[in-house]
């Protein structure tokens, strides 16, 4: 089931992949700037595909994490070559020699010959070709860069539209970043109590460790506690309290509530209202009256405030709860949605950069290194999800198009919205100093950079998903 998991977080990665990539190639197309190559997923180069029409190469790659759109303009055509001065040639100057016929010569000084300076003409003419993306319209450049917003948020519309007009259920409780967001499709733990997405019970539930303090105190496993009673006295029973208004009742909801009154009855003796099992119950983790009984247990608690139990608060999925809308709230709430989700990125981003380069705690850097995730996390979130299957890859595909919409906004090279800055900036420059502040191939060069390290990152982290998935 794992391979099956990683197969199909894999497929739909490149899927959502694809569409992004794909209006990059349609809006290239729009205003004829040639598409020299269509990678499917990262070279090296597994298989020449086929070339359609208007000399785009389509090839299928070697590692399955991405695609990708090759346009003229991204390796301008750059020769290594030197004048009679011996003085190296930029793209310019070479231009004007060829022109002029004059002496051209390679790094070993040999002269280059007429067809070959014909060839290097040919190339060069590329740099400056209408079908070269750096030589249309800054308007158009942007447009082109950018094309996959309109696709991000047509593809998370579709899919939260429909799903809130058909039916959805949250998939997943938000219980690692703090918001007061209005989120749907991962609530926070309140959100979810408050819409009954979730049922709170009443009371936490106990777990004593092996030969602990609460096992010996004939604690048993799956009982559930509602309440502590406390007294002045270290001996604390029903009698020697004298009345029920002398003893402090605390009742419990929450296990860090539990957790409190341990510590602060150190060396005291407490008694915990439990409902507990009896023996001939069969249903470990059902709580049917028939088979529990209400019970005191007298237990006095250690100097280090321990009992050595596991307890967790007593949290149930709401089977029948769903959410359903007519169309026009349906849309509005695929705005809300998106939107918040948005922004939980961004502030999940923050935190995660605070926790790596700025931890408060020495172990915040591991544990926020350790939540980094691939796509291949859908392997373990699908395992533990609380909606359907089908459900869950169509809100999947629009939330990863939802965060793929912001990685592409973090200002890094080789990422869409650095070369929109690029863009921008150069024409402000072009603009106000007829020159642009970074020529093609310096940023070319960049770009080829950053696109290397962050393969490189994409596959760490992708192995230390596997490395998690297979250890659980």
């Amino acid at each position: 089931m794992i391979i099956i998991w990683i197969i199909t977080s894999i497929v739909l990665f490149s899927i959502i992949v694809l569409i992004h990539e794909w209006w990059h190639f349609i809006t290239a197309r729009k205003f004829w700037v040639k598409v020299e190559e269509f990678w499917l997923w990262i070279p090296p180069r597994a298989k020449k595909l086929f070339k359609d029409k208007k000399w785009t190469l389509f090839s299928l790659n070697w590692l399955p994490i991405w695609w990708f759109v090759k346009l003229t303009w991204e390796m301008p055509n750059t020769f290594y070559v030197f004048d009679v001065n011996k003085k190296l040639h930029n793209n310019e100057s070479l231009e004007k020699d060829i022109k002029k016929w004059n002496e051209v010569f390679d790094k070993e000084w040999n002269k280059i010959w007429k067809y070959e300076l014909e060839e290097i003409f040919k190339k060069l003419n590329e740099n400056n070709a209408s079908y070269n993306l750096s030589n249309k319209p800054s308007w158009q450049q942007a447009i082109i860069i950018l094309a996959w917003v309109f696709m991000n948020f047509v593809l998370a519309w579709l899919i939260f539209t429909i799903l809130f007009f058909v039916w959805v259920k949250p998939i997943w409780i938000n219980d690692k970043i703090e918001t007061d967001l209005e989120l749907k499709i991962i609530p926070t733990k309140q959100q979810a109590i408050e819409s009954w997405a979730i049922i709170k019970n009443p009371g936490v539930i106990l777990y004593p460790v092996k030969w602990s303090l609460a096992e010996k105190q004939w604690i048993k496993k799956w009982d559930k506690l509602y309440e502590v009673h406390t007294c002045d006295s270290k001996m604390l029973d029903h009698v020697i309290c004298k009345s029920w208004e002398k003893a402090k009742i605390f009742r419990i909801n929450t296990p860090e509530e539990l957790i409190k009154i341990i510590k602060n009855n150190s060396w005291k003796n407490v008694a915990l209202l439990l409902n507990t099992r009896l023996l001939n119950s069969k249903e470990k983790n059902e709580y049917n009256s028939d088979y529990l009984w209400w019970w005191f247990r007298k237990i006095k608690i250690w100097e280090n405030g321990k009992i050595w139990a596991y307890i967790w608060e007593d949290i149930i999925v709401n089977k029948d709860f769903e959410y359903k809308f007519w169309i026009i709230k349906s849309m509005k709430y695929w705005l809300i949605e998106t939107k918040n989700q948005i922004l939980l990125t961004f502030k999940w981003l923050w935190i995660l950069i605070k926790k790596i380069f700025n931890p408060e705690k020495p172990q915040e850097r591991e544990e926020a290194i350790n939540s980094l995730s691939w796509p291949i996390w859908i392997v373990d979130f699908i395992s533990n999800s609380i909606t359907a299957w089908f459900v869950f890859i169509l809100i999947i595909w629009a939330i990863i198009s939802i965060n793929l919409w912001v990685f592409n906004l973090l200002p890094i090279p080789a990422l869409d919205w650095w070369r929109f800055i690029f863009i921008t900036i150069n024409w402000i420059i072009e603009k106000a100093f007829w020159k642009k502040i970074l020529s093609e191939k310096t940023e070319w060069i960049i770009h080829v950079w950053f696109f290397i390290l962050l393969i490189a990152l994409s596959l760490i982290i992708a192995y230390n998903d596997l490395n998690k998935i297979f250890n659980n």
